[in-house]
């Protein structure tokens, strides 16, 4: 399974949120990125018992929300 979509941080950046479970020995891989920005935030972490909702993703990103500070080079 494969969930992309967007939501707006309680910053006010838009943030785009992926979830991937299609890596191998069950790990799941999420990612985040505030729109206009660089950096990339990942992680790779086992399988859970139960698939992460989108709620569960966005949480686990939640006390990171203001990395990327540095815009896109042009």
């Amino acid at each position: 399974m494969h969930d992309e979509w967007t939501k707006m941080s309680h910053g006010g950046h838009l943030v785009k949120f992926t979830y991937s479970d299609e890596l191998p020995e069950g790990k799941v891989f999420l990612t985040a990125q505030i729109a206009g920005h660089e950096v990339v935030c990942s992680v790779i972490l086992p399988q859970p018992e139960l698939p992460y909702s989108r709620e569960g993703v966005e949480n686990h990103f939640e006390h990171g929300a203001d990395f990327g500070s540095r815009p896109r080079a042009k």
